[in-house]
């Protein structure tokens, strides 16, 4: 773990035999969720560095992990295209949904802890996809289609005008903005050269991180004119 205008790191978290693929903090930042390729997911009091709980499911390649806001509830996605969501308090899995065609490689938990967004492995535009499920029925609610390879990570974003929107990041080096009820793709961005773009994070002021495999970190805000079109205007890089 780090801090802010530190050079070294607050702590360390030893336990996992094969390389952390997915991490996310509770909302009090008291507790971490930690999965890996060891097939296991762990649950770790952030001050201590201690492990307090651990499950090994066979075969359960993590690719993702996103605990929900103020709720004991887990989203974890894996190479085994499942989508489970687990009850920090026991680590049992609570919830599955059905399966898709392609690797499901990142999740994420809508404000309400409502939905779950989910995206997908794939090429040539097969897969690709991001899928909004809901939590209460485990049933697909929409996807979203336009990426030609894989969609390596998705996010809900906050509501502007009225408007639910997620947005997405692709091996096929670009960023989408989508309209959550309509599937609308609303605006895009290129990023040349980047490589595949592998995760994604929004923030409350509409800044989008996204990390990329050859020309860093980029972060983009979401901006809507006067007319209700939106565009991502590109901050900084590092």
């Amino acid at each position: 773990m780090w801090q802010a205008g530190h050079r070294e790191a607050v702590r360390t978290y030893l336990g996992h035999e094969l390389v952390v693929t997915g991490l996310s903090v509770n909302s009090a930042n008291s507790l971490m969720c930690s999965g890996s390729r060891d097939n296991s997911v762990r649950i770790w009091d952030v001050q201590t560095g201690a492990c307090i709980r651990e499950n090994t499911l066979s075969r359960n390649l993590i690719t993702h992990m996103k605990w929900a806001s103020g709720e004991d509830m887990i989203a974890q996605t894996g190479e085994d295209k499942e989508v489970r969501i687990w009850d920090p308090r026991t680590l049992q899995i609570v919830q599955t949904f059905p399966r898709k065609q392609y690797i499901q490689t990142y999740c994420d938990i809508s404000a309400d802890n409502h939905y779950c967004l989910t995206s997908s492995n794939g090429f040539s535009g097969s897969g690709c996809e991001a899928t909004l499920w809901d939590l209460r029925t485990t049933k697909i609610v929409c996807e979203y289609k336009g990426h030609v390879e894989t969609t390596a990570a998705c996010s809900f974003l906050p509501e502007v005008n009225g408007r639910n929107l997620i947005a997405t990041s692709s091996n096929d080096c670009s960023v989408r903005i989508w309209d959550r009820e309509s599937q609308e793709c609303l605006c895009s961005i290129v990023i040349s050269g980047s490589g595949p773009l592998s995760a994604l994070v929004a923030y409350p002021d509409m800044s989008i991180c996204v990390s990329s495999f050859n020309t860093g970190i980029h972060v983009f805000s979401l901006h809507q004119d006067q007319a209700g079109q939106f565009e991502l205007r590109r901050k900084c890089v590092f």
